[in-house]
């Protein structure tokens, strides 16, 4: 079957919020092949006067036939039957070639417009790939057929065969160029939109574990060849479970949803802000000595309480931090189990607190209280 999601499906797509990347994805192919059905239908109604001036009636009238079949392609767009229009485009496609290039000798250049159809049904997922590659494949081996096969010239269109070549070739790549373009820019925004979704949380808008991972890992991977430092901080909300046992849950995310911000907004824009998981949050803090940022965060957790509040909660909201540099010749497991365990001993210390290895004179870590 050709066709794509029925009507009802589409409405349902349409109305439910966990289709909507899906219902975006079709609106696309749809605005794709619009555009399509409307230059097809206008190049074959231009034909049709080029036909005419040429007097040759059995095109004119044939391009009559295919304006009106290019434009039946906008209803099946509109009911998101787009494997339907592109059948119809691509047997168009060819039997107008192989009329053309028939009667009237490649040399006219009709055959090119074998190409943008090729690529539109390759480039544009409206059918199985399978189906896709096979019309591609038939269009590219129509081109080579109808280019050796039909060499014949008509003795009267001798003196414009160079002007219809020029005027073909033109017509046939500017939807080829328009095609690739559209293409290009709707699926680079897709893709985009789906790096946003895999790489950001998606209450906090924070970036997410996965993606704090990488780039922990890539800064490690550098400590080997340079001397840059750079910090990491992990940051635990203080009896959050509170929250969500009196308030319930939807208070809670809110809570969460406010504190990201705060946090977020606390650092500078080259450091990496993303949550950890829960209540966690996790500073990927780059290009920076310990001694620099420590005073940073100190003041970010001693105005937490003041800056983020929620409906119906008297309590202060505040985190515990665990502050720690990057060593060299460490590895990521040793320098995170360093910073779980600065974190841990800010909890013991009562919470609403950072405590941080950063101390010259003592082996133990410096504590300092919020």
């Amino acid at each position: 079957m050709l066709g794509h999601p029925s009507a009802a499906l589409w409405k349902i797509m349409k109305t439910h919020p966990a289709s909507t990347s899906f219902a975006n994805n079709l609106k696309q192919k749809a605005f794709i092949f619009n555009t399509a059905s409307v230059i097809g239908a206008l190049i074959h109604a231009l034909f049709i006067v080029l036909f005419s001036y040429l007097e040759q009636p059995i095109l004119a009238w044939f391009n009559v036939l295919s304006a009106l079949l290019w434009l039946s392609t906008l209803w099946s767009n509109k009911h998101h039957q787009h494997g339907l229009s592109a059948a119809i485009m691509c047997g168009e496609i060819i039997v107008h070639a192989f009329l053309a290039t028939k009667l009237l000798g490649a040399e006219a250049g009709f055959q090119y417009y074998l190409w943008p159809m090729a690529l539109l049904i390759v480039a544009v997922p409206v059918l199985p790939v399978v189906s896709s590659t096979i019309l591609g494949i038939l269009n590219m081996l129509a081109f080579g057929v109808f280019s050796v096969l039909f060499k014949v010239q008509l003795p009267e269109l001798i003196p414009h065969y160079q002007a219809l070549y020029i005027f073909n070739i033109t017509f046939a790549c500017i939807p080829f160029i328009l095609i690739a373009a559209i293409a290009r820019c709707l699926f680079e925004n897709q893709f985009l939109k789906i790096s946003q979704l895999a790489e950001h949380d998606e209450l906090t808008q924070l970036f997410n574990r996965r993606f704090a991972q990488r780039m922990l890992q890539y800064y490690f991977s550098r400590q080997k060849f340079n001397t840059t430092p750079f910090c990491i901080a992990l940051v635990d909300v203080d009896n959050f479970k509170q929250i969500n046992d009196e308030l319930g849950h939807d208070a809670g995310d809110e809570a969460l949803v406010k504190i990201a911000q705060y946090l977020s907004n606390s650092l500078r824009e080259s450091d990496i802000c993303s949550r950890w998981g829960g209540e966690e949050f996790l500073f990927i803090l780059p290009n920076t000595h310990i001694e620099s940022i420590q005073k940073r965060l100190e003041d970010m957790c001693a105005k937490m309480p003041e800056a983020v509040q929620i409906p119906n909660w008297d309590a202060p909201i505040s985190c515990s931090i665990g502050l720690v540099q990057a060593k060299q010749r460490e590895s990521l497991e040793e320098t995170f189990k360093r910073t779980d365990g600065l974190l841990y001993q800010a909890k013991n210390n009562g919470r609403h607190q950072l405590v941080s290895d950063h101390s010259k004179d003592s082996v133990k870590a410096k504590m300092s209280y919020c």
